[in-house]
């Protein structure tokens, strides 16, 4: 199947766009869309710092054309949700940088400069952990979905893994670097895109698994903002993941930095270590990555993920959960320009979650476990489940591992998120999906990601009937948002769901594991039963 690169370099056709830093060039892919790949939204960053918007003043090179896949955020290859896919499908055909601040932009075939079309927007935060992936991911190109639904899409990259979320307090690093590129992406499109077609006011943040991650960040930074400012867009859609609990904070990643100086055999004390880390002359981000994916640092350590951090991006007090619950989060999203926000996920998430990471015994369990919550957690979490013995088979470790972490990334998130949203009264809309190609199920299994086919419309991945399936569900969807912006209430349960069923019919239905997956929240702090 042909990348964007693939077939922009086919046609010469070009395009010329007039932005507020002067112009750039894209060209058209096979079905007219117009396209322009890895457009800079930022200066390029120094390592392990906050990168910076474009000055005022600051242009464009000259007759460049961005029609290429020339590079992507550097990274660890240890992604084993990743397995049997070729890696220039994940992450394009170029070579690994630490500039990856940079968006695609795909218009649709009726675009042209000088016309009057306004067209709505969407822009897509990539998965992949927070560790993986880039904006040139072949299943996130958009020129199909563009061409039939008439929108502008934008899938923007940047830092990921130790690159974008390192963070500790002695030294200081204040992490959040990859939430901080997202959000100087969105301002840049708030400002640029009425050049490329699109409507400013009429702008849908979307992301898959670790982009819902960074969806549901970007709405809690949205709610803190000052009470005059307003939304770079204006409606939300969280695929398959969200926030459950409070990140923890830079004191208490400061073993996982010092993890990584051990394994590149520096001294976490030296006065000068942040400028070490920070010079790749000394520290070259191919070896960042190299200790990273063979667990050098101890396994526990080798997932890198957001922070609670005052100083820049997401406050303490009060932390995020209880300022969800609150109410306060809603009312201040509306209060911005937010109108709507869509979230859901699939029936069997577990499966693509256990195979994330080598799991042959229950002790692994825990250990993965700890990538992403504190030990005290994990073990509450475990508890909330059936006991393996030592003498358990893999496969029993793998499947139980798979059930824990997608129900702690995925379904208890998404419900929670829905359930604070509802009880607000703000406008939020609930799916589920049980059906997906069955060409591109792993193992059979409707699973995490698996849906990525029918939210970007990939006709080349798809057979005929399922195109239709695929187009029906995009339009539904469509059509539930403006009427529940229309009515700015939801008049269904949060325990009802938009249900694309396995006989591949939409209507909706009652949430049949509301139940078994709410009651985890017990264990977390500031629930009750």
């Amino acid at each position: 199947m042909a990348h964007l690169h693939d077939e922009l370099a086919s046609n010469s056709a070009r395009v010329v766009v007039d932005t507020l830093y002067g112009k750039v060039i894209g060209g058209r892919a096979n079905n007219g869309a117009a396209v322009f790949l890895e457009i800079p939204y930022a200066l390029p960053p120094v390592r392990f710092s906050d990168a910076e918007p474009l000055p005022d003043g600051w242009q464009y090179p000259l007759d460049k054309e961005y029609l290429t896949e020339s590079s992507y955020c550097f990274q660890p290859h240890n992604d084993g949700q990743a397995s049997g896919t070729p890696f220039a499908d994940k992450v394009g055909y170029g070579k690994p940088t630490e500039n990856p601040l940079f968006l695609n932009i795909i218009c649709p075939p009726s675009f042209e400069p000088s016309g009057a079309q306004i067209f709505p927007v969407k822009i897509y935060i990539h998965g992949g952990f927070l560790q993986f992936g880039s904006p040139h991911g072949l299943r996130g190109q958009d020129q199909f979905v563009s061409a039939e639904f008439s929108e502008v899409r934008v899938n923007i990259g940047y830092r990921l893994s130790a690159f974008g979320f390192l963070a500790s307090d002695k030294p200081r690093l204040d992490g959040n670097y990859g939430f901080k590129d997202q959000w100087l992406a969105l301002e840049w499109v708030k400002k640029n895109i009425s050049a490329f077609g699109g409507n400013p006011e009429d702008i849908t943040l979307l992301g898959l698994s670790a982009g819902a991650h960074s969806v549901h960040q970007i709405l809690h930074h949205v709610s803190r903002l000052p009470e005059t400012a307003e939304s770079p867009f204006q409606s939300a859609i969280l695929m398959s993941n969200a926030i459950v609990m409070v990140p923890k904070t830079p004191s208490e990643l400061r073993p996982q930095l010092e993890a990584l100086c051990h394994a590149l055999h520096l001294d976490p004390q030296s006065p000068d270590i942040l400028k070490t880390l920070q010079d790749p002359s000394i520290i070259p981000a191919s070896k960042i990555c190299e200790v990273i994916e063979t667990d050098a640092l101890g396994t526990e350590y080798g997932t890198f993920r957001g922070c609670v951090d005052d100083n820049s991006w997401m406050a303490s007090s009060p932390d995020l959960m209880t300022w969800q619950r609150s109410g306060s989060f809603a009312s201040s999203l509306a209060q911005r320009g937010l109108k709507s926000i869509v979230i859901g996920d699939l029936t069997e998430e577990w499966y693509l979650y256990s195979i994330a990471h080598p799991i042959a015994t229950a002790e692994d369990i825990a250990i993965n476990l700890e990538r992403y919550y504190p030990i005290d957690m994990v073990k509450r979490m475990i508890s909330m489940y059936r006991q393996l013995g030592e003498d358990a088979e893999p496969e029993e470790c793998v499947r139980l591992f798979g059930e824990i972490l997608s129900d702690w990334q995925v379904h208890l998130p998404v419900r929670v998120l829905a359930r604070d949203l509802h009880r607000a009264g703000f406008p939020v809309l609930r799916y589920e999906i049980a059906w997906t190609p069955e060409q591109q199920r792993p193992e059979g299994f409707v699973t995490h990601g698996g849906d990525s086919f029918l939210w970007h419309f990939r006709i080349p991945d798809l057979e005929a009937d399922q195109v239709q399936v695929a187009k029906n569900w995009l339009e539904r969807v469509n059509e539930e948002v403006k009427n529940l912006e229309r009515n700015k209430v939801s008049s269904r349960s949060v325990k009802e769901v938009l249900k694309l069923g396995k006989d591949k019919e939409i209507a909706w239905a009652v949430d049949d594991l509301w139940y078994e997956k709410m009651r985890l929240v017990k264990i977390l702090q500031g629930e009750s039963e």
